[in-house]
């Protein structure tokens, strides 16, 4: 393989990569209202920072030394399904997918959806 062809796919590979794990970033939008899963209860909050695998939150309420970053298997979302829009979590990262479960349906329903299909509520 000539040397430009090998840089090319270098440099392809570097920018999915960085694409790919930055994804749920954009979940992150600075300024959103959210619920975040804290020792077993939903408390409201406001994301006040996005990286590419968590978000910086601050809990509504309380003070700065209570802020912290959250993965998405803390946050509430909604998950979308044949059009409809329906809440759930993220039960755990798989690969650049998400294994979620659906709020008050058994984990039979449970799926792994792309981001593309998850939104923070």
């Amino acid at each position: 393989m000539n040397v430009k062809k090998s840089a090319l796919l270098s440099s392809l590979a570097i920018l999915a990569l960085c694409f790919s794990s930055s994804a749920f970033a954009e979940l992150c939008t600075v300024g959103r209202a959210t619920q975040v899963l804290w020792k077993g209860d939903w408390y409201k909050a406001m994301i006040t920072e996005a990286a590419p695998d968590k978000c910086m939150i601050s809990y509504v309420g309380y003070t700065a030394d209570d802020d912290e970053w959250v993965g998405p298997e803390r946050l509430k979302i909604k998950i979308l399904w044949k059009g409809d829009w329906y809440p759930g979590r993220v039960i755990k990262k798989e690969g650049v997918n998400y294994l979620i479960g659906y709020d008050g349906y058994s984990s039979d329903d449970n799926e792994i959806v792309p981001l593309s299909r998850i939104q923070v509520r």
